[in-house]
């Protein structure tokens, strides 16, 4: 995680607005200190450093939810194979390619063992890493608080992971800007929209140009990747699902997921 999040609210009370929002910026740094893998403190950088740890029930719900979408996805999003995706991400930084033989064997590593209880225990060399799927969690958090704080009509962004209330105008979707220049989406009332693609995070090698994601099935690169927008019900599912999308266009998909690809298909 560690990404920049912009919280809007639409409200008659400026101070219900402000003291909403002020619970679902908390709420958010919160779950940030149980999901972050960067930060040394955080619970999910304290289980990848010490192999095992019996887990809070935050994370504990974190990690049940990410694997029902592991599952759903057909492993093509998979927070449990942080190993592979820690290994390129040093690789990028210095302008080189994973060893290919080397990908697939952490593409392999099997998932932690995780009792009812809530004590995991990581394989040998690997990681959790919620980075495709927990700025929709953040998203959705905040979502919930701000409605439960009387605030219905709000837009959270987090890094490019949005999620909206309903619409000022009830009849009407939420039109959502892109970096693209000329392209919205539209976005229904309480739902989110998730981008994936290397706009940004990318190496480019011998004529190239490789993608920060990895199919974590295999441990193949992801070569010139289009952009996906995914539209969903919430953040968490379009988070998982772009990140999903993007190793495999193909994927079947529930009914309640809707993409729209960039450049679009003539």
């Amino acid at each position: 995680m560690g990404c920049r999040s912009q919280i809007r609210v639409w409200s008659d009370d400026e101070q219900v607005a402000f003291a909403a929002m002020r619970a679902a910026w908390e709420g958010m740094n919160k779950l940030e200190m149980v999901l972050s893998d960067w930060n040394a403190q955080a619970e999910v950088a304290q289980l990848n450093a010490q192999g095992n740890k019996t887990l809070s029930p935050e994370l504990l719900a974190a990690a049940r939810t990410a694997r029902e979408l592991a599952r759903a996805t057909g492993g093509a999003f998979d927070f449990e194979k942080g190993g592979l995706f820690f290994a390129w991400r040093q690789q990028r930084s210095r302008g080189e390619l994973l060893d290919p033989a080397e990908a697939q064997r952490l593409a392999l590593l099997p998932p932690a063992q995780l009792s009812a209880d809530g004590f995991a225990e990581l394989t040998s060399g690997n990681r959790w890493d919620f980075g495709g799927i927990g700025k929709g969690m953040a998203a959705d958090l905040a979502g919930e608080i701000l409605r439960s704080h009387g605030c219905p009509h709000f837009q959270v962004d987090c890094s490019g992971d949005l999620l909206v209330g309903e619409t000022i105008k009830s009849d009407s979707n939420w039109s959502i800007a892109t970096e693209i220049e000329g392209v919205s989406i539209p976005v229904p009332s309480n739902h989110a929209v998730a981008c994936s693609g290397d706009l940004h995070q990318f190496l480019i090698h011998e004529g190239n140009r490789y993608s920060h994601i990895m199919d974590p099935r295999t441990g193949k690169f992801v070569l010139n990747q289009n952009l996906i927008f995914v539209i969903a019900p919430t953040a968490t599912q379009a988070d998982a699902w772009a990140t999903a999308l993007s190793v495999e266009n193909e994927l079947l998909r529930p009914k309640d997921i809707h993409t729209v690809q960039y450049p679009f298909p003539e």
